[in-house]
């Protein structure tokens, strides 16, 4: 497989405090790398840092393809083709979904005859089990968590990233939901060859998907890296050993 995303020594941090001590990681392209690790272990840290998101100020290298992005912002990070769903996504009052998504279609130089991106937003919604009726609210409002994370889902579908990370997906998504959305995610993946990193703790978007590595972090710095088997090992005995 080709590599498509290499993070070498990378460190984030406030103006007080390290966050991250000098992360090593890599995703080639159709990969699925699941970060795992304790609460307060680092792992949304991550998920921000490779967007790019401006919370905190970094160091080291993050190549996406041929292209150190570490100084790109997370404007051009999406541009690329990199795309992050969020643990609590944000509401936008007055925003409604498909507006949104067309903006952002847009941003990155993909226009779509209306009638085409109303025909596509309509089967990704049934796909979902969305309301039909969902792209026309106002982005997150009055949405329940799990709908919320179905539409971060949806965006997915929609933008068609290279790089997809996933930062808790399945929080707020009950048993037969979090099913849905692993399988859909799949079906995506099988359908572009893009890459996954999946952000989580309780494992139930793995469901269908191929697991090629696992990154265990613990304050800050990966403590292992392993296969699905040690997805396993955490299940039954926690992250004591890993």
């Amino acid at each position: 497989m080709s590599k498509l995303l290499i993070v070498k020594n990378l460190h984030a941090s406030t103006e007080s405090k390290e966050l991250l001590h000098g992360i090593d990681l890599r995703v080639d392209k159709g990969e699925t790398v699941v970060v795992v690790g304790q609460n307060g272990a680092g792992k949304s840290t991550l998920a921000r840092a490779l967007m790019g998101v401006s919370d905190y100020l970094y160091s080291g290298r993050i190549c996406f393809g041929e292209k150190d992005i570490l100084k790109e912002p997370c404007e051009e990070r999406a541009k690329m083709g990199i795309f992050l769903s969020y643990q609590d996504p944000v509401a936008i009052p007055g925003l409604p979904v498909s507006e949104m998504l067309r903006s952002a279609l847009e941003a990155r130089g993909i226009k779509k005859r209306l009638r085409d991106f109303k025909l596509e937003l309509s089967q990704n919604l049934e796909k979902l089990k969305l309301n039909p009726f969902a792209g026309e609210r106002e982005l997150n409002v009055d949405f329940s968590g799990g709908e919320k994370k179905k539409l971060e889902i949806l965006q997915m579908l929609i933008l068609r990233p290279k790089l997809v990370i996933l930062d808790e997906i399945d929080s707020g998504l009950d048993i037969d939901a979090a099913r849905l959305a692993s399988s859909v995610i799949h079906e995506y993946q099988k359908e572009t060859n893009c890459s996954l990193i999946i952000v989580t703790h309780n494992m139930r978007i793995l469901s269908s998907l191929n697991v090629d590595r696992v990154y265990v972090l613990r304050d800050g710095e990966v403590s292992c890296v392993g296969d699905v088997g040690m997805l396993e090992d955490i299940r039954k005995h926690g992250f004591k050993n890993a």
